[in-house]
């Protein structure tokens, strides 16, 4: 059935591609070479089908585009790698095309068979000022001047069907004014985590992730596109996600608001891990540091537990519900009333999956990683490595499952980057960024005192210190995730609140023998996180107060300490 699906879809574009009669669209609404550079760049700015819901059929398709791409130039040609193995700012691959980028500009050529490098269809707005690309499945993106973010949809399929825009922010990928990856910036990477539709009628997909209890999680309806950024620090990754805010549309001379960098990825040992590179794709990321230490994270904006305009999450255990919600019951779980047609909803379960780190690699390495999927499933990732192996130059691989073993495949291609020092030991902590030093404190009228030091706002978990007059103390925990907003908001901790949703609680081993080091103790606890594990809150950060307000209607405001 499959197969018969897959061979009617192709046939069905290459009789579409015939019709059309022409190159492929490149300007959103007019053909290839049409529109002078302003106008084309006008036009990538204005509602467009590129990036909009829903998205296609999954099923990657050359369709006719040998026939309309020209070749490249002798002389080009030679200048173009033989195979594209790694994802890289330079070139990348799904499962219908390889990329490369040279001088600027954009070439491609089939991943199957001995194609030959093409001269693809691109808006003359971005022909010669691509500065970097990165792909994953069937979206592309790629920086043209000032770090501005062009997207390409449906990347796997037929360049008659191709879609540029550089729109890219809320509402809905429709801000005309787009993102721009920051000048300075160490790496920068685009994530695709597709849903995979397979069927209509029935309606299925394929697409999950997995949460950390275990649960198969099917991906949201519109998949989820982000492009992240790693600081020019390394210890801090920003997320750029076309539905949330991007640069301010009111005020587009003001390079202030030319971006939206207040999302972050919580970074690994606390924030402080100093990466000197990123790759992601699938909604995973990797990162490495000077000494060849690697960590990995499924992490986006919906599996934070941030998006609740569109998902439920819960903290507690959910493995009494038989599956996860089908795509529908996410997108209409927030409506009651639209629920009789579905099964029961089971919620997603946080915490979100935590950073893992990957064993050493035992051999010489550089700090050109890759990250690619292998399937539509959140644990088919494979991680991949520049090195030398017995003087043969290659890449070190191995599936992301922190347990397999690396093995290497020799290419024989230049190295792209300079060989680390890959000690064998864990040296992560080597080069740690220093602590936040943003501290704040609270004391009640009644005595007690609840503190945190060492604030990280990107965090999603923050460790409270509650001590009572007596001097008894026990640590509790406040699980955050951060809120969606729609309107521009600066970066870091700032003046403006940043606005937080999650829960209090105290861990088991910090509830057991609580009686005996104080009586004062759990009536103070059970005051802020309830009788049973924990309270629902929201919270807000500035420079000078965190202020946690709790279901019952409490609200305890933090004052800074120097």
């Amino acid at each position: 059935m499959r197969n018969s699906w897959r061979g009617g879809l192709t046939a069905w574009f290459t009789i579409l591609s015939l019709l059309c009669a022409g190159p492929a669209a490149a300007d959103e609404y007019l053909p290839f070479g049409i529109l002078p550079p302003v106008f084309s760049c006008a036009a990538l700015s204005l509602p467009g089908r590129a990036g909009a819901w829903p998205v296609p059929l999954h099923y990657p398709n050359v369709g006719i585009g040998l026939w309309t791409m020209p070749l490249v130039p002798a002389d080009i040609a030679v200048r173009l790698p033989r195979h594209i193995d790694l994802r890289t700012s330079d070139g990348g691959w799904n499962d219908a095309w390889q990329f490369a980028l040279l001088d600027q500009n954009l070439y491609v050529k089939a991943t199957e068979g001995e194609s030959g490098w093409r001269i693809p269809p691109m808006p003359n707005c971005l022909r010669g000022q691509i500065t970097g690309i990165s792909v994953d499945g069937g979206r592309l993106a790629a920086t043209g001047p000032e770090g501005r973010v062009y997207s390409l949809e449906s990347a796997d399929q037929t360049p008659e069907i191709w879609w540029w825009t550089m729109r890219f922010g809320a509402p809905i990928w429709l801000d005309p004014s787009g993102q721009r990856v920051r000048a300075g910036s160490r790496a920068w990477s685009l994530s695709w985590l597709d849903p995979v539709y397979k069927e209509v009628l029935p309606f299925r997909q394929e697409g999950t992730w997995t949460d950390t209890a275990g649960h198969d999680v099917p991906v949201g309806g519109a998949g989820v596109t982000t492009v992240y950024v790693l600081s020019p620090e390394g210890n801090r990754i920003v997320i750029l996600d076309p539905w949330l805010p991007g640069s301010d549309p009111l005020h587009p001379e003001d390079q202030t608001l030319a971006d939206d960098y207040s999302y972050e990825v919580p970074g690994p040992l606390n924030g402080r891990f100093r990466a000197i590179n990123l790759s992601s794709a699938g909604s995973t990321t990797f990162v490495i540091n000077e000494y060849g230490d690697m960590f990995t994270r499924l992490w986006d904006f919906d599996i934070s537990g941030a998006d609740t305009l569109f998902f439920s999450y819960s903290y507690e255990d959910q493995s009494a519900y038989d599956s996860a919600p089908n795509n529908f019951e996410h997108e209409f779980s927030r409506f009651p009333q639209l629920r009789p047609p579905f099964n029961e909803y089971a919620n997603i379960q946080l915490p979100a999956p935590r950073w893992v780190q990957q064993p050493k690699i035992p051999g010489e390495i550089t700090s050109t990683i890759s990250i690619h999927q292998t399937g539509s499933r959140s644990f088919q990732r494979e991680l991949r490595v520049e090195g030398r192996d017995d003087d043969r130059t290659g890449f070190w691989h191995k599936p992301i499952d922190p347990n397999s073993a690396w093995e290497f495949t020799p290419t024989d291609q230049p190295m792209l980057a300079p060989t680390l020092d890959n000690r064998v030991a864990d040296t992560s902590a080597l080069t740690l960024a220093p602590p936040s030093g943003v501290h704040y404190a609270y004391r009640d009228p009644q005595g007690w005192t609840l503190t945190t030091r060492d604030f990280d706002y990107a965090a999603d978990e923050i460790p409270l210190r509650l001590c009572t007059s007596d001097g008894a103390c026990a640590t509790l925990n406040a699980m955050l995730a951060s809120d969606t907003r729609m309107n521009w908001q600066p970066e870091g901790l700032t003046r403006t609140p940043r606005t937080y949703h999650g829960i209090l609680g105290l861990s088991p081993d910090e509830s057991n023998g609580l009686d005996r080091r104080s009586s004062r103790l759990r009536p103070v606890v059970e005051q802020l996180t309830g009788t049973g594990r924990f309270r629902n809150i929201t919270a807000s950060a500035t420079t000078s107060e965190l202020t946690i307000r709790t279901s019952d209607g409490q609200e305890f405001a933090m004052t800074s300490l120097p």
